[in-house]
């Protein structure tokens, strides 16, 4: 997963788009308006996006299990 915010100017947003397109499977999130620090600036939206990807990841790997037992 890569998250990143529209306004960074540290990591251009468009770097994101590089870098996704070399993982498969990843996710982009861009939010809007979000500096470097974006976890800092929308705690609470950062928190939310991070839990529902570890919980549709865990999701995943318990059906990879039971496809491979």
């Amino acid at each position: 997963m890569v998250i990143t915010g529209t306004e960074d100017v540290a990591v251009p947003a468009a770097n994101s788009l590089i870098i996704v397109e070399k993982i498969p499977g990843s996710w982009l999130v861009q939010i809007k308006g979000g500096g470097h620090g974006l976890m800092y600036q929308y705690p609470e939206q950062f928190s939310k996006i991070v839990k529902t990807f570890l919980e549709s990841a865990q999701k995943l790997c318990e059906n990879c299990s039971r496809i491979s037992s």
